[in-house]
């Protein structure tokens, strides 16, 4: 079995793969204070309550966004697969191992191991490409790949969550809202002001990018804008879902799919 770790800024997702299946997945709040084996005592926990037999993953796989997390995982996966995991870096992507990538050319491009994950998954599993992938995490990334694999760029803001925190906490008056789309765009108290402002400006700012990134692309690369999919994931994904028809599909497993594929590309014995 695959123990697969997407470590992000505000979550960490781990999940188990027997096969390709995903045998039991768990979010835990992201703490880079906790120690290696903190995390495995963790971990142990919720592979017991969810009847997953530890001594049977024998490989894993850890993309991250903290780099102080990588050593703390390194220990787990030394505990739990008795082996170092695979770490996924940014240099994958100058490789031939995926079938996405970025131009060997390119010297100074460069793109997040998690954006990473979720255009090989989106190439795997939804019909290769051209597509662009949404992750709406911390941050709220899109990233554009061609029909040849290419991945051609990315745009990063911050993410919902990451926006209503702000407001709350930098603001003497602003206070935490739930991330619920209000009735109308003109609100009528504060809590609907920011929801106007925060979830309905969202849906503009997502329906923006993806219309222009799908432009540039046929652009750039001749790629029909029409022939674009586009593949949401992230845990705030569920917000925007209701509200607008410029997702292909959604995923909510993207990522940690992603790392599976990544696993199976390198070849870990």
């Amino acid at each position: 079995m695959l123990f697969a770790v997407d470590i992000g800024n505000t979550n960490i997702v781990a999940a188990v793969f027997d096969g390709d299946t995903v045998a039991a997945q768990w979010r835990i709040a992201t703490d880079s204070r906790r120690t290696g084996d903190e995390y495995t005592s963790i971990l142990l926990t919720l592979c017991r309550e969810s009847g997953i037999q530890a001594d049977k993953i024998d490989k894993g796989i850890v993309s991250s966004v903290v780099p102080a997390l990588i050593g703390p995982f390194v220990v787990v996966c030394q505990h739990l697969c008795k082996r170092n995991p695979y770490i996924v870096t940014s240099a994958l992507a100058y490789t031939d191992m995926l079938p996405v990538r970025l131009e060997k050319n390119s010297p100074h491009t460069e793109i997040g191991t998690d954006l990473l994950c979720n255009a090989a998954g989106a190439w795997k599993f939804f019909g290769g490409g051209p597509f662009i992938a949404v992750d709406f995490g911390t941050a709220l990334t899109l990233t554009a790949v061609d029909s040849e694999g290419i991945i051609q760029g990315v745009t990063i803001s911050p993410g919902l969550g990451t926006a209503i925190h702000a407001l709350a906490t930098d603001t003497a008056q602003l206070p935490f809202v739930a991330l619920e789309a209000p009735a109308s765009v003109l609100g009528f108290n504060t809590t609907t002001a920011i929801q106007a402002g925060v979830v309905l400006g969202y849906k503009g700012l997502v329906e923006f990018l993806v219309a222009r990134m799908k432009a540039e692309l046929e652009k750039l690369t001749g790629d029909k804008a029409c022939s674009v999919h586009v593949v949401a994931t992230g845990g705030l994904n569920s917000v925007l879902k209701p509200l607008t028809d410029a997702f292909t599909v959604v995923d909510k497993d993207l990522t940690v799919r992603g790392l599976k594929y990544i696993s199976d590309c390198v070849q870990q014995e």
